[in-house]
This record gives C-alpha cells, sequence and structure tokens, in this order.
C-alpha cells in the first residue's frame, strides 16, 4: 500500500466517530466535486432512493452517517460513475473510490465502479459476500474444463461443492447472507448446461417455490428475472393464448388467472412478478401498444398484494409515461381529472411554474406578450406544484394572463411524464400533441440569444 494511502486510512480511522447507526468514510480519486448516497430497495425496479450528497475535502475524504434499520444496497454516485455496497445496521466502513475502466454498465452514461474496502470486520455482509464469492469463483475455475470433457465428474463437484455451502452455511442465521449464497449458487453453479444437471422442475421446486417474492434481495430477484425471461414462450399453447387474450383485453385478473395455470408459478404473487415482466417485455418487443402497457401497469401498481411488486410496477409506470420527443401526448386522463380544454388545430406550450420563484415570475412578462402574439394559433397551459403557496409577487406576475393554470400535487405521474427538473421550463406540442420540443426554447433569450419566437416563426410563418 503506497505511503500516502496509509496516511489517509490512518486518518481516517483515527477521525471514525463512534456514535451513529453507520458511518461510511472513503477516499475519492474520482476528481468529483460532489457524490450521491443512494439506497436500492427494490431489485426488480432498481429505483434509487436519494439518501444524502456529500462533498469531499481537498484530500478527497468523505464522510456519511446513515440510519439504516436492515441490510441495504447503496450507490456511490458521481456524474458518469457509481460504486456498489452493502451497508449493515451498526457497520463502520473504510472504502476507496478508484479510478478504473468501466466493466459493466448500468446505462449507456453510467459506469459501475467497484470500490475498495479496508479493515472490513470479518462479521461484515461484504466480507462474508466477498469471501463466499471468491470461494466460488475459485472452485468453478478449478472444474470448468471438466464440464465438456468429463461431464459426469463435472457434475460430481458440482454437486460436492453444494454439498460444503450446505454444511457450512445451512445453519446461517442472517436471512440476507443465506438467500444471497442460495441463488448465487443458483445463478452460477445450477445454471450450466450440462447433462445430468438439475432440470427445470428441479430448480423451480427448489429456488422458487417461496410463499412471497423478496424484492429487496438482488440474487433472488436476479434468479427469478433469468428463470421468468420471455416466459410466454415457454408455457403450453393454451395458457399462452390466455396470456396473450388478457394482455390485448387490458385484463389484470384474465392475466394473473392465466399464469396460475402454468405448474410453474408457485402463487399469486408469483403470477405478479411473471406479469410484471411480461408487460415490461411485450411494450419493448412492441407486441402490446403502450396504451395497453400503462393501464395494465397502473393496475399492478394498485392491485398487487406486495409492497414490493406495487412499488416496481409503480416505477416502471413513471418511467414508461416520461414523454420524449416524437411521442404523441395522451392528455385525456389529466383533462377528466382537472377539467382543462386542449384548444383545436393550436400548438400547445406546456409552461412548467413553482411559485415564489424568482426566475418563473420575471419571465411571466414576456410570455404574455408570446401569448398575445401568438393568440389563437398557441396555446399556453402551465402546470405548478399544488402545495406551494402563491405570494403577492406570483398573483401580480400572473396578472391579466388568459390560459390556464393546472395545480398538481407532487405525486401526480404527469410531473414524471414531463421529466421537469428545473423551472421556468417549456414543452412544444403539435396540434395532435406530439412532441416537438422536450426542453423546448423560452419566451427569453437563452445563451445563444434564442427564444422560442425562432420555433414559432418557422412553424407559423410569422
Amino acid at each position: 500500500m503506497p505511503v500516502q494511502l496509509r496516511f489517509f486510512i490512518g486518518t481516517l480511522l483515527w477521525a471514525l466517530p463512534i456514535f451513529g447507526q453507520v458511518q461510511l468514510r472513503g477516499l475519492s480519486f474520482w476528481n468529483e466535486p460532489t457524490l450521491d448516497i443512494y439506497q436500492i430497495d427494490n431489485h426488480f425496479s432498481q429505483e434509487k432512493k436519494f439518501l444524502q450528497r456529500v462533498s469531499p475535502d481537498s484530500m478527497g475524504i468523505f464522510n456519511v452517517q446513515l440510519d439504516l434499520q436492515a441490510i441495504s444496497t447503496l450507490q456511490i454516485c458521481g456524474s458518469n460513475k457509481c460504486a456498489m455496497l452493502y451497508a449493515q445496521p451498526k457497520g463502520r466502513y473504510l472504502i476507496e473510490l478508484p479510478l478504473e475502466e468501466a466493466q459493466t454498465y448500468y446505462n449507456q452514461d453510467m459506469q459501475e465502479i467497484e470500490l475498495l474496502f479496508y479493515q472490513l470486520d470479518t462479521t461484515d455482509i461484504n466480507y462474508r459476500i466477498l469471501g463466499f464469492e471468491a470461494w466460488m469463483d475459485n472452485y468453478i475455475a478449478d472444474i470448468y474444463q471438466l464440464k465438456d470433457i468429463r461431464s459426469n465428474e463435472f457434475i460430481l463437484k458440482v454437486l460436492a461443492f453444494k454439498a460444503e455451502t450446505a454444511a457450512v452455511y445451512g445453519n446461517e442465521t442472517n436471512a440476507f447472507l443465506r438467500d444471497y449464497i442460495k441463488y448465487s449458487v443458483g445463478l452460477t453453479i445450477d445454471n450450466f448446461s450440462v447433462v445430468g444437471g438439475p432440470s427445470k422442475e428441479d430448480k423451480y421446486e427448489f429456488y422458487l417455490q417461496t410463499d412471497s417474492v423478496a424484492y429487496d434481495q438482488p440474487k433472488l430477484i436476479e434468479y427469478a428475472r433469468l428463470f421468468y425471461e420471455a416466459y410466454d414462450s415457454q408455457v403450453d399453447l393454451n395458457v399462452r393464448n390466455a396470456v396473450q387474450i388478457a394482455l390485448q383485453a387490458n385484463s389484470l385478473d384474465a392475466l394473473i388467472a392465466a399464469l396460475r395455470q402454468d405448474p410453474y408459478i408457485y402463487n399469486s404473487s408469483w403470477a405478479e412478478f411473471v406479469a410484471l415482466q411480461l408487460i415490461i417485455e411485450s411494450e419493448q418487443t412492441k407486441r402490446i401498444a403502450k396504451d395497453l402497457s400503462l393501464a395494465l401497469l397502473r393496475s399492478l401498481s394498485i392491485q398487487g398484494t406486495q409492497v414490493g411488486l406495487r412499488a416496481a410496477a409503480r416505477f416502471q409506470l413513471q418511467q414508461l409515461s416520461k414523454l420524449s420527443d416524437g411521442e404523441i401526448w395522451d392528455a385525456a386522463q389529466l383533462s377528466k381529472e382537472f377539467g382543462f380544454s386542449i384548444a383545436s388545430q393550436q400548438y400547445v406550450y406546456l409552461h412548467h411554474y413553482i411559485p415564489g420563484n424568482q426566475k418563473c415570475i420575471a419571465e411571466m412578462a414576456a410570455l404574455k406578450r408570446l401569448a398575445e402574439r401568438y393568440k389563437n394559433k398557441v396555446q399556453i397551459i402551465t402546470f405548478y406544484p399544488s402545495e406551494l403557496t402563491w405570494t403577492t409577487a406570483d398573483n401580480r406576475a400572473f396578472d391579466g394572463a388568459k390560459w390556464q393554470r393546472v395545480a398538481l400535487p407532487s405525486t401526480a405521474e404527469t410531473w414524471t411524464q414531463f421529466s421537469w427538473t428545473s423551472a421556468p421550463a417549456y414543452i412544444l406540442l403539435d396540434p395532435q400533441l406530439k412532441v416537438l420540443y422536450l426542453n423546448a426554447l423560452g419566451p427569453l433569450p437563452n445563451a445563444r440569444t434564442q427564444t422560442i419566437d425562432l420555433i414559432f416563426s418557422q412553424l407559423l410563418g410569422n
């Protein structure tokens, strides 16, 4: 270990607080001014719950204190990279965020970096997981060459490893670790395609006959998603037809009933799990229309028997609801709920306003002039959070504004659709409600001295 790094680690150890639920101290080489800490409770959706933002000091050292009541999956993220760890209640962690080449990706823009632990307690969940994975990886490396040339011997060694794993971890009281190891074996040792290996029925009976689905267990969810991938192509013809009829009819009850007919789906909780995966896959492959997917996801998010399933369905609904350039905005539900109308044969200019925001207030004079200039050609609709109180300055700014204002609660799906992260912000739709510009120009000049007039002059010939 370099002398400088030993000094840093010593400094961290010396300064480590003795109080608090979870202490996380780190040394970052990412050259990031801030780091965001997230918790992932649902491994189906991978939804990130923001916990804290920290700023490493001039030496890259940062400190985080978290209140965690159970073993949790954490991510530490910079602008284009993330590192993951598990944290247990009362855990103390010294970590390094190294500069490394990307190994895998969360998405096209986010690199996954493997962090380094120092002075990790031997009873810690990370220590025990890393120890098991190193043992399993080494064992597989030693026997893998037997898989194709001496398959019988390979199977015997696989069985020996499983027996030894059961002997070592069979009485494990840590449920998170026990399930992590069980499904890790399922994803690796039991997933080799070899004569004499476990059958589909064997895998189902050992791994998937559980009364409920643990959405906070990463390896269980990974195993189940792999097992039930493209599952409508694996079921018999009668079930497949019933599934397709249910999907096209937008009937969640019929879909669950169809899936319950399959012998490899244990109960309603698992039928809902498979249904969620089927809906997502069917929309991605364009086998069902987006509006059907949204309706089915909405039903699952309300009717699902497990909290984790409802949360995963709700997150997928939010992600799928987001508008993109060229997409048609379905405003029917919003119009019905809030009673506003869309003018025919007019462009629609959606406006995000936050009461009390000085930039929003400052733009209102220009927006009112824009509305007058393009009246009967462009319809403006302002959306604002219903929880915020309007000030005298807000009311004065809107004096004379003749367009519709819609107050939406912060929990409304519409906010997710628009993907607005700041205000003021604008979206421009054509008369058929197709998105022309998701991040449209505003009525005041931007850094390039451009305003929305540039677009309107092109569209309207003014």
